[in-house]
């Protein structure tokens, strides 16, 4: 029986850390956990979403944090926002014998920050830094994906938490967030200091849940359920169109207003909006670059198959137009009637040399009717258009 390897489980569970990980935690917890099973000189790991403040977890020694931070810039991933042509993963090698490895974290296929780390050729870390970093990437990766996933667990965190920043100087301290049908745990969002925490609180009764009035004043004994260790002095209940329910926490009694209630449900129909105008869009594109697709399919297609057939079809044409013509430089000892058969078969020849060549011609393919339901290829039409000078 094979003894399990400690040192391995130790490190899977490390990485199961990363797929437990909350909003505002993401870079420091695959930080640490690529700290620990690489042992790098140098770590840097930047998380940034729409509507949330940046998580950026920076440790290490100040020449290598400055080294790794360098290599960063250099190759481009401090701008990663739409570049698409970045590289999931690079690994260089410094002329000082350290080794800088990279990967990039994505939400369904978009960069949305990157995990990095630096370390000397001599370090003897657990897992070697190229798979260190790789793996913790991917699994901040799959933990991002699973928390921006509509219907999600962590959704309605991630819709307070964008509401939070967004009412940043109103003088909010606090929000909980839960959705009207009471089936799951709410959430209590708060700031502490810089920074937003987030915990799970239990799920009200659904009594008080339907009882709940948008712009009501809540009550002193749900203020107390609520933030039981904040010091929240006066709250205001919003319930919102798209089905959940808020309670916004204010310190200030002065500061508690129904205005603020209703830029908090304005904040939530624009975002439904913008949502739904992303998806509609995201398809769009979707289905123009799947045309586009289509068509790159069909000319590489059609561009194997005229190479097959100039192969196929030239060798003997040549053999054929060569002996044709050489036959006709001695027509004068030729009867007539065979000259004229010999020249239809050199003009016949020539063409279809230049239609062969011709094939090699077609970038976009265009069809047009040919007979009984079938369509032929326009190679004039689908020729490469001459460059204007």
């Amino acid at each position: 029986m094979k003894v399990p390897d400690q040192k391995l489980n130790y490190q899977l569970t490390l990485l199961k850390a990363i797929g437990k990980s909350g909003l505002g935690e993401l870079a420091r917890t695959a930080g640490q956990v690529l700290q620990e099973i690489s042992q790098p000189k140098a770590v840097s790991v930047v998380v940034k979403l729409t509507g949330l403040d940046d998580e950026i977890f920076l440790v290490g020694h100040e020449n290598y944090k400055q080294a790794l931070l360098s290599a960063i810039a250099d190759y481009g991933f401090t701008d990663f926002e739409n570049k698409s042509s970045l590289p999931n993963s690079i690994v260089v090698a410094l002329d000082d014998g350290s080794t800088i490895s990279i990967a990039i974290i994505k939400i369904l296929g978009t960069p949305v920050g990157y995990i990095s780390a630096i370390s000397q050729s001599e370090d003897d870390g657990t897992i070697p830094l190229a798979e260190s970093v790789w793996l913790c990437a991917s699994q901040l990766s799959l933990r991002l994906n699973t928390i921006m996933a509509p219907g999600s667990s962590l959704e309605a965190e991630l819709l307070g938490r964008q509401i939070l920043t967004a009412l940043d100087g109103d003088g909010v301290k606090s929000l909980t967030i839960g959705f009207f049908s009471g089936s799951e745990n709410w959430v209590s969002i708060f700031r502490d200091n810089d920074a937003l925490r987030a915990r799970q609180i239990e799920r009200l009764p659904q009594d008080q849940v339907a009882a709940i009035n948008d712009g009501e004043i809540i009550g002193e004994n749900t203020l107390k359920y609520l933030w039981s260790d904040s010091k929240i002095s006066a709250g205001i209940w919003v319930a919102a169109e798209s089905g959940y329910n808020l309670a916004l926490g204010f310190e200030d009694r002065k500061k508690a207003s129904i205005n603020i209630a209703a830029k908090v449900k304005e904040y939530i129909d624009k975002k439904y909006q913008n949502d739904a105008a992303y998806l509609v869009k995201s398809f769009e594109k979707l289905k123009a670059d799947f045309k586009k697709l289509v068509r790159s399919e069909r000319a590489a297609a059609i561009t194997e198959t005229t190479v097959t057939v100039n192969h196929e079809i030239n060798n003997p044409l040549t053999a054929i137009l060569g002996n044709t013509q050489l036959m006709l430089m001695s027509r004068e000892k030729l009867p007539a009637d065979i000259v004229v058969k010999l020249e239809t078969i050199e003009r016949s020849a020539i063409k279809i040399r230049e239609t062969t060549t011709k094939l090699m011609s077609i970038i976009d393919p265009v069809t047009t009717a040919y007979a009984s339901g079938l369509e032929m290829i326009d190679i004039e039409k689908s020729k490469k258009k001459p460059a204007k000078e």
